[in-house]
């Protein structure tokens, strides 16, 4: 009775077993994502934008303290960047539109 009830378990797992797993997929598949990009460019063209024109920006010519503090200046009036986008734009700012 006992050989019964193990055979029977054996061949319900035997059917149940390859059905889990082509449902988990392929477990040696890796997701992966596109890391973000962290452009300057691409933040001053989509960030600055949106209170003033480019001309404010490319018609300046400051050093990476000034940008570094006209930078600081936007987020405390709202501008949208976290640390590593100023760093970023900073970075942009300076090569770009520096002395």
């Amino acid at each position: 009775m006992k050989a019964n009830r193990v055979l029977m378990l054996l061949v319900v797992l035997s059917a149940v077993i390859p059905s889990v797993i082509a449902a988990c997929g392929d477990v040696s598949e890796e997701v992966t994502e596109d890391p973000i990009s962290i452009d300057g460019q691409v933040f001053l063209e989509e960030r600055c934008t949106d209170c003033h024109g480019l001309g404010r920006v490319t018609g300046a010519e400051k050093t990476r303290d000034q940008w570094a503090d006209t930078v600081t200046r936007m987020v405390n009036i709202g501008a949208r960047l976290n640390d590593e986008e100023q760093t970023a734009l900073i970075d942009y700012l300076a090569q770009t539109y520096g002395p």
